[in-house]
């Protein structure tokens, strides 16, 4: 019996775009099973009336909303970066949200611009499609639209300073790390989240 030798068990090197492909599968699933799981208990929830059904669907609810926020979140900055040709490799293993690498060296003011802008506009473009599609006839219904809502605000209160900064001339990465530092994402979070409550209350 040959001697199995650990190059020819080695994993094969993907292309760039069989990694994005493995992406959009794990993150096809993710959608997926955040929607399906949630549709089940709204309709349970709404068919029942029973408390614990409704308690589940509100879980549910916030569980979907953040996850179909995040993927948005991710791919709009995706989508970004590679309309402006930055160098966004994809990332070798996807085991989160995490899908690319930004360079900030390779790529310039204007396809950093174009990757930050990105992201928001996939949470803003969420909200439109949940305001649009979900009826908001249900206490889940509502808390969806309210946390989608939620991470929008909270990722732009984070993003659009840096992107102005950047557009006033300050330096990317700059920017970006100052940020990190100086607590912006916990604020946004902070913020964010009591506007969704607010909005939530209104909605039922």
């Amino acid at each position: 019996m040959s001697e199995i030798t650990q190059n020819s068990l080695a994993e094969p090197k993907l292309s760039d775009w069989q990694r994005l492909k493995q992406v959009g599968r794990y993150h096809g699933l993710a959608f997926l099973a955040a929607i399906t799981l949630w549709g089940a208990a709204d309709s349970w929830a709404s068919q029942s009336g029973l408390l614990v059904a409704q308690l589940i669907a509100l879980a549910n609810a916030f569980v979907a909303g953040t996850v179909l926020a995040i993927l948005f979140h991710e791919w709009g900055h995706f989508t970004g970066a590679r309309l402006s040709h930055s160098y966004s490799p994809i990332v070798r293993k996807p085991t989160n949200q995490f899908m690319f690498g930004f360079n900030f060296e390779k790529n310039s003011r204007r396809q950093f611009l174009a990757m930050s802008i990105g992201g928001p506009a996939g949470n803003w473009l969420l909200v439109v499609l949940v305001f649009l599609l979900a009826p908001l006839t249900t206490w889940s219904q509502a808390l969806l639209l309210a946390v989608v809502t939620a991470r929008a605000i909270s990722v732009s209160a984070f993003e659009v300073p840096i992107i102005v900064r950047t557009l006033r001339g300050g330096d990317p990465q700059t920017e970006l790390d100052n940020a990190l530092r100086d607590g912006s994402g916990d604020r946004g979070q902070v913020i964010g989240y009591g506007v969704g409550a607010l909005l939530w209350l209104i909605t039922i």
